[in-house]
């Protein structure tokens, strides 16, 4: 199983993004597979957030349109959307202390401890320095 970060979603929607073509390139392979997918809860509102915001965009997605990408993902055969259980919340809460790891680790941290307690082998992001760090999760770049 493989997770995904909400940057890959944002440079996947986002046509000017550099890393457009190989996000749309490793959706494509993604497509014509069969591996699930899993995504955390708050990828998508951090890709909602970011993909709306007039000050990052000439021209945002509309609140609509961004909804609108979530619920065709979350509806996805392959995709299930996961959430913190107490395992997951444990294990982040080691991962934070273990690691000395500060405010601004803390989505990417509650994400990746998720994932693996749910069965993911495997992030796919454009931040692979931010999961280097947690065994069991091979960073897929794009």
């Amino acid at each position: 199983m493989t997770g995904i970060d909400s940057c890959f979603l944002i440079d996947l929607y986002w046509k000017d993004s550099p890393r457009h073509a190989g996000a749309l390139a490793l959706y494509e392979s993604l497509a014509s597979g069969d591996e699930q997918i899993l995504i955390y809860h708050n990828v998508f509102n951090e890709f909602i957030h970011v993909i709306t915001d007039a000050r990052r965009f000439a021209c945002p997605f509309t609140m609509r349109e961004a909804l609108d990408i979530r619920d065709g993902w979350s509806h996805l055969e392959r995709v299930t959307v996961v959430y913190p259980d107490d395992m997951s919340f444990g294990r982040e809460t080691l991962w934070l202390s273990q690691f000395g790891l500060g405010r601004n680790r803390l989505n990417d941290t509650a994400m990746a401890a998720c994932y693996i307690q749910n069965g993911a082998s495997r992030i796919i992001t454009a931040n692979g320095a931010d999961f280097k760090l947690f065994k069991g999760l091979e960073v897929l770049g794009y």
